[in-house]
């Protein structure tokens, strides 16, 4: 065969393929398009807001990594699934790259989108970025005058920034850092090895798998401005550790377990112990039809185990707090009903749990946890550790006015948006959330009776009630209004001399997320 030959057969080979290509591409399309369709007549008949399919994207976060799902696990998920995706459509642009290795001829450049953040993809999907912040910015006022330190003002809860995507396809990342009530850190770092989503290892810093109010739902999408009172006092927040997860049964369970260092919101390790600690929540009705008024409804438990050595964090207990710190900021932001001594340290046996049950129908939101456990604490005078018993709940009920509909605790895209952020989109008034809360916490008398703490000064009970107003602008931006009413067991100290059994607070918050 002669060259001229060869290279007139390479010609027509490459036409045919993208002859191929193109009927490839224009059958997918049909495909795709005869599925939203199918979607939206769903839709329309079950009465929910408009479900958003795959291609025009997921919620950021690990949860929204991973491999993509088939036009038809779209389809079935959109059934029988627990939750819409509620994204808006992305704005696609092609990245070219002139970068070693990657030949923007050969169709390797980046594919860039808008939504919900920024983010670049390769074309086989095998690289991706995105990039998100979070901004909050609050004002308090308390009803009691002259507090110390506690002060009125405007705080920065969370300014933080988010990297996450995946470099291969099973093979994702997280990298977030932070800028709270103390200095910048390194909020989350860590890899998750995703080869389906039955079974997914996660190994790093992250947010531990205890209590329904902290691993199941986001504090982007709280219904308050912050989580319960054991969850934000004695929950164990975020932590080094190695962690498998994912869901089974056709989507109807959740499961996490591993192993974590076990100090609270902490980098480092004190002792060779490590703490265990699972997590289940279970749709039992998820995929009934003669019960699908009880579809979004779930219900599990959880629990910590783990033999500690280290300094007591947080050594003072707060109403309306962020996160069990000791930064000296916090102290500002909200007043204690419970301080430890100086020379007080976590030591010995530590078991904390929860039971929790929430319930999602049309823009109803019921969510409860029974929370419990014991806590070993020791002092210079007490050096043999003694368990602290600890008990707490909260019961939490939301309901849109305005008409969205939620399946679990997720972004909500207002029917009719102050900023629209599509022209599809009618401009309204946002959407209006009615909020109440009820959070109680409570320690055993022997944190009293071991001299742990000073019961002249302090009280080992504590409950708020909170009723609120969420307005959400668009998808992205949410004001909460709320008005919290802080109830102690005892007088507590909350100026030099004075003491006072309750606390009232009016909370204005700012929150954006993109």
């Amino acid at each position: 065969m002669t060259i001229e030959q060869l290279a007139e057969r390479l010609q027509a080979m490459e036409a045919m393929n993208r002859k191929l290509a193109s009927e490839l591409e224009h059958s997918s399309r049909e495909h795709q398009a005869e599925i939203r369709r199918l979607n939206e007549k769903l839709d329309e008949l079950s009465g929910r807001p408009p479900s958003v399919s795959a291609e025009d994207g997921e919620p950021a976060g690990a949860a929204s990594l991973g491999p993509a799902p088939t036009p038809d696990e779209e389809a079935r998920r959109r059934l029988t699934g627990p939750v819409p995706s509620y994204a808006t459509q992305p704005i696609e642009f092609d990245v070219p790259s002139t970068a070693d290795g990657l030949d923007a001829a050969a169709g390797r450049g980046l594919r860039g989108r808008l939504n919900q953040g920024f983010q670049f993809e390769t074309p086989d999907e095998e690289f991706l970025l995105q990039v998100h912040i979070q901004s909050q910015i609050e004002s308090r006022i308390w009803g009691e005058s002259n507090q110390t330190p506690v002060a009125d003002g405007f705080y920065y809860p969370r300014q933080r920034i988010f990297f996450n995507g995946r470099i291969t396809r099973p093979l994702e990342y997280v990298f977030s850092i932070n800028r709270g009530f103390g200095e910048l850190n390194i909020l989350e770092s860590y890899l998750n090895f995703h080869p389906n989503d039955r079974f997914q290892v996660r190994l790093g810093r992250y947010m531990t798998p205890l209590t329904y109010d902290q691993f199941a739902i986001r504090n982007i999408w709280l219904p308050t401005p912050e989580r319960s009172l054991f969850t934000t006092n004695v929950g164990l927040n975020r932590q080094i550790g190695l962690m498998a997860w994912g869901t089974v049964l056709d989507r109807r369970l959740d499961y996490a377990a591993g192993v974590f260092t076990g100090p609270r919101n902490s980098f480092e390790d004190f002792n060779n112990e490590k703490d265990f600690i699972g997590f289940l929540n279970a749709r039992p009705f998820q995929n009934s039809t003669r019960w699908e008024f009880l579809r979004d409804w779930n219900i599990g438990s959880s629990v910590a185990f783990g033999v500690q050595n280290q300094p007591a964090v947080p050594q003072a207990f707060r109403i309306g707090a962020v996160a069990p710190t000791n930064a000296s900021q916090a102290a500002l932001a909200a007043p204690p009903f419970l301080t430890l001594n100086n020379g007080v340290v976590e030591r010995g046996d530590r078991l904390l749990g929860s039971v929790h049950s929430a319930f999602y129908r049309k823009g109803l939101s019921l969510i409860g946890e029974w929370q419990y456990g014991s806590a070993g604490y020791a002092s210079p005078n007490r050096p043999n550790p003694l368990a602290v018993p600890i008990s707490g709940f909260y019961a939490t009920a939301a309901y849109f006015l305005t008409g969205e509909h939620v399946e679990r605790r997720a972004m909500v895209k207002p029917l009719r948006p102050v900023f629209p952020t599509s022209k599809d989109q009618d401009r309204g008034l946002g959407a209006w959330e009615l909020v109440g809360r009820y959070s109680a916490l409570g320690f055993g008398e022997q944190i009293f009776r071991a001299g742990f703490a000073d019961p002249n000064l302090w009280s080992n009970q504590a409950a708020t009630t909170e009723v609120g107003l969420n307005w959400y602008l668009n998808e992205y931006m949410k004001v909460y209004m709320f008005w919290l009413h802080g109830e102690f067991g005892d007088p507590v100290l909350y100026r030099p001399g004075g003491f006072q059994k309750n606390a009232d607070l009016f909370w204005l918050r700012f929150q954006l997320y993109f």
